[in-house]
């Protein structure tokens, strides 16, 4: 019975380092995928008010402001 208890213990810390891992990389992963999702929102948003109010940058670059 002590050889059980010696593996657990020896085991439980790799376990615990492991479900640390996996919840930083998650939390990594989601924040990652809200980032790329917020950032093509805005670029709609851009693009649709871009649309709406005529190419500004493209004006600027033909009048060789740029």
């Amino acid at each position: 019975m002590d050889q059980f208890w010696a593996i657990i213990v020896a085991i439980v810390p790799s376990i615990g380092v492991g479900f640390l891992f996996y919840k930083v990389m998650r939390a990594i992963i989601e924040g990652d995928r809200n980032e790329r999702l917020a950032h093509s929102r805005w670029e709609a948003e851009q693009d649709r008010a871009t649309a709406e109010n005529g190419d500004a940058r493209t004006d600027l670059t033909r009048s060789g402001d740029i």
